[in-house]
């Protein structure tokens, strides 16, 4: 079940969109059972996409003009493919929606494609182009690779590197309590994005493990990966100041980004954020944090209280003879 992605980035500027950094992605499935429900000649399949927004990937789209036709359809003729019934209501951006299209003829290929329109009639551009030939998908996604995990207060934050198929629908975490031991899926709806924070980290252990997988959109699920392990045990020991990536990342202009930090104690230290220019923009006094795993939330502000403008910004974390640093990206 061959499935294609392209990226559709746009934001509204002057009455058009153009290009900035939205994926809109549309899936094929195929749907067995309600073939079996129709006459033996004619199947249905479920297209399935991930809803753009408004300006970019903010706000909600006002309505889908989703096309079919049996041949390629291309921005040329997309008008003269047919306009299919039934849609869904746009939901908020990176919101997985889906449409049941009935009554294929089984044999025959058929393509599909999808634009979106704002309140004010802003066309998308137009997304991949799915083609189905009924054959159905069994093979699984790759194993995610690249997991790591860090202690974020009581919680913990799970990474990974993406997955590049076209037909990816999500990833599954799961964690044990020693590397070997039973694993429990911690998420019931699937992770688009390349992290999770678990926010019920077991307690009185001394180690937690987790595996990620990845699932495409028919439901074929990899293996799992390679465990990456959290200690829960002797950090009052630990004697080293540490900063971890900052989340959300890129954050946005008026909001707040977090910038997790390990205290040892004992000293004096700050966390200090730079703009590009590395002039000083933000100050924290650490010195007075109880020792361990802290988080420091950067409002977005100058030591003036005035929000600071979209760009590229260094948070470090200076104490005595440590000096170590995150970037963090501040967008519109």
């Amino acid at each position: 079940m061959p499935k294609l992605r392209t990226q559709e980035r746009t934001r509204r500027r002057l009455g058009r969109w153009i290009p900035l950094g939205l994926v809109l992605v549309l899936l094929l499935v195929l749907a067995p059972a309600l073939a079996r429900a129709q006459a033996p000649d004619t199947a249905s399949v479920t297209l399935a996409w991930t809803s753009p927004g408004d300006d970019a990937n903010v706000g909600t789209a006002t309505t889908y003009d989703v096309r079919m036709s049996t041949a390629p359809i291309s921005a040329g003729n997309f008008d003269a493919a047919t306009a299919l019934g039934g849609l869904p209501t746009p939901l908020s951006a990176g919101t997985r929606q889906t449409a049941r299209v009935s009554g294929l003829t089984r044999g025959t290929t058929y393509y599909f494609a999808i634009k979106t329109v704002d309140d004010v009639g802003n066309w998308s551009g137009i997304s991949n182009v799915v083609r189905f030939d009924w054959v159905i998908d069994s093979a699984p996604p790759g194993t995610p690779s690249g997991v790591s995990v860090t202690r974020q207060g009581a919680d913990a934050r799970v990474q990974w590197a993406a997955n590049s198929e076209p037909d990816l629908a999500g990833y599954r975490v799961y964690r044990a309590t020693t590397q070997n031991g039973s694993y429990t899926r911690l998420n019931n709806n699937l992770i688009v994005a390349t992290q999770f924070t678990d926010n019920s980290v077991p307690v009185g252990g001394s180690e937690v493990w987790y595996k990620v997988t990845a699932l495409d959109a028919t439901g074929n699920e990899s293996a799992r990966s390679t465990g990456a392990v959290l200690s829960l045990t002797g950090e009052g020991a630990s004697a080293e100041w540490r900063i971890d990536p900052a989340y959300p990342n890129p954050g946005r202009v008026g909001g707040s980004v977090n910038v997790p930090v390990y205290v040892a104690g004992g000293g004096s230290a700050e966390l200090m954020v730079t703009d590009a220019a590395r002039r000083i923009v933000r100050r924290y006094d650490l010195g007075s944090m109880p020792a361990g795993p802290q988080t420091v939330v950067w409002d977005g502000r100058n030591d003036a209280g005035r929000p600071v403008v979209p760009g590229v910004y260094t948070a470090w974390i200076i104490a005595g003879g440590t000096r170590r640093n995150v970037r963090v990206v501040l967008v519109p």
